[in-house]
């Protein structure tokens, strides 16, 4: 893993992205998250390894506008490892990316769900929690269930557009000579 004041930028850039984005959707309410596009980047373009960091560090700046983020890091690990170990989320085919996406997705919604459910009581600052709110007060079934059956559809929905996003921007030639300079 070599370090360079280029890769270290867009680090900087991605953490900002993710910041915004998330940003964004808690303060809209949104039922998808938005807050791992930064992370994905930086797995596409260097690695898992810069993916994690990625999200690592986007974690603790979402804690600022948001504290809860910070009980969420190992989903963002999650999306920056997962982005940058299967190359396949990378190619440029949107077809692909419909059965492409769970590869990320599920083992998200496994970890969110566990950490809104354990830590949280299923109650957090994401558009999502209302959707969670609304099922458990007419179904009586584990909040675990709820709230897993909301993250593997939101997740899914969320990585779905993150990813189609990032491919579409990773392999546009005007990003590809940014990135071999």
């Amino acid at each position: 893993m070599k370090i360079s004041s280029k890769k270290i930028t867009f680090i900087a850039l991605c953490v900002a992205i993710n910041s915004v984005s998330a940003w964004i959707a808690v303060v809209l309410k949104l039922p998808v998250y938005i807050d791992s596009i930064g992370t994905i980047m930086a797995g596409f373009s260097f690695g898992p390894a810069f993916g994690i960091v990625t999200g690592i560090i986007s974690a603790f700046a979402n804690s600022m506008g948001d504290p809860i983020a910070i009980y969420f890091m190992p989903t963002q690990v999650i999306v920056g490892f997962t982005a940058g170990y299967f190359k396949f989320l990378k190619r440029d085919e949107i077809i692909s990316k419909f059965y492409l996406t769970p590869a990320m997705s599920i083992p998200v919604a496994i970890s969110s769900a566990l950490i809104a459910t354990y830590l949280f009581g299923t109650v957090t600052t994401a558009g999502s929690s209302y959707i969670v709110q609304a099922l458990r007060a007419i179904m009586d079934i584990s909040d675990f269930i709820i709230v897993f059956v909301v993250q593997i559809i939101t997740d899914y929905v969320d990585k779905l557009i993150s990813v189609l996003l990032v491919s579409k921007i990773y392999n546009m030639n005007a990003f590809q000579n940014i990135l071999n300079r």
